[in-house]
């Protein structure tokens, strides 16, 4: 757990930084072909360029090899933040002649604009990789927090809150796991009119700024996970506003933003629909108050 007001995720190979240039904005494109090098494509301005060579009819101006220690970490996360559009830092070598080299990624928490003495003013505090402020006993928050449309069985609401994936600690040292670890609700087939949801109320209201959906890979394979949510914020618990709309795939573990900040005191996650199965399932849902 942590009050620090920036994190910062850096990934690079061993090197030495001469000559490395950085780029501070959106990823655009990925490019997987049959070659051995992976092509990003970033957003590009007057006040942001980027000194590489580029094809007027592809968006590609960066790119790295395959097959690397790091290859694998570095398209997970330039994926991620093609699809949520934070800001993410990237070193590269420039080159007028060519698409230029991939050194390191550096993604810092505030997307990206942030200096490093920088302090978020408030004084949640703030769990795991990408600074969750709803786990379970923390905030203040209880079982009493969290709530649902229904549930199944013992996998009551506050397990989605608890810091595990089934029955896999996210981060070794927090959390407490309840029950399985998981929200799990069977669907009404005989009436689709039925609404899913699953929520946490905080004691005060803050500034929601985007949440993490987690299901375990059984579980996603069999295609419980969210499909298609909406995300729902109340200052009272009675009258919700829709923030949202959001598409997932059939993953273990997805990151959104929401398009503004939003001051609520519940967060509530809608499941319109799952992948298929008479079960939905969330094993972790994480808030972010950037």
């Amino acid at each position: 757990m942590y009050k620090k007001a920036l994190v910062s995720l850096m990934l690079f190979p061993s090197l030495a930084f001469a000559d490395v240039a950085e780029y501070k904005g959106k990823v655009t494109d990925i490019l997987l072909g049959k070659s051995q090098v992976i092509k990003v494509g970033v957003a590009v301005d007057e006040a942001n360029p980027l000194l590489c060579q580029k094809n007027e009819n592809e968006p590609w101006l960066l790119s790295f090899e395959r097959g690397q220690d790091y290859s694998t970490e570095w398209f997970d996360l330039l994926n991620l933040v093609r699809r949520t559009q934070e800001t993410v830092r990237i070193g590269y070598v420039e080159n007028s002649n060519s698409i230029c080299s991939i050194e390191y990624l550096a993604l810092l928490k505030g997307d990206g604009n942030a200096d490093d003495d920088d302090q978020i003013s408030d004084s949640l505090v703030r769990t795991g990789q990408y600074g969750n402020v709803a786990q379970i006993y923390t905030n203040g928050l209880t079982e009493s927090n969290y709530h649902a449309s229904s549930y199944y069985s013992g996998d009551v609401p506050a397990a989605a809150f608890d810091g595990y994936v089934f029955n896999d600690q996210i981060v070794d040292g927090e959390g407490a796991q309840i029950s399985r670890g998981i929200w799990l609700v069977k669907k009404d087939l005989d009436n689709k009119e039925t609404e899913y949801w699953l929520q946490v109320e905080f004691e005060q209201a803050i500034d929601i700024s985007g949440f993490r959906v987690m299901v375990n890979a059984k579980s996603a394979e069999l295609g419980r996970g969210p499909r298609h949510v909406t995300v729902l914020t109340s200052m009272d618990g009675e009258d919700f506003e829709d923030v949202g709309q959001y598409s997932l795939s059939q993953s273990i573990d997805q990151r959104a933003n929401l398009p503004t900040k939003i001051e609520a005191k519940v967060f509530r996650l809608k499941v319109n629909s799952n992948h298929g199965d008479k079960y939905i399932e969330i094993d972790e849902l994480e808030v972010y108050s950037d």
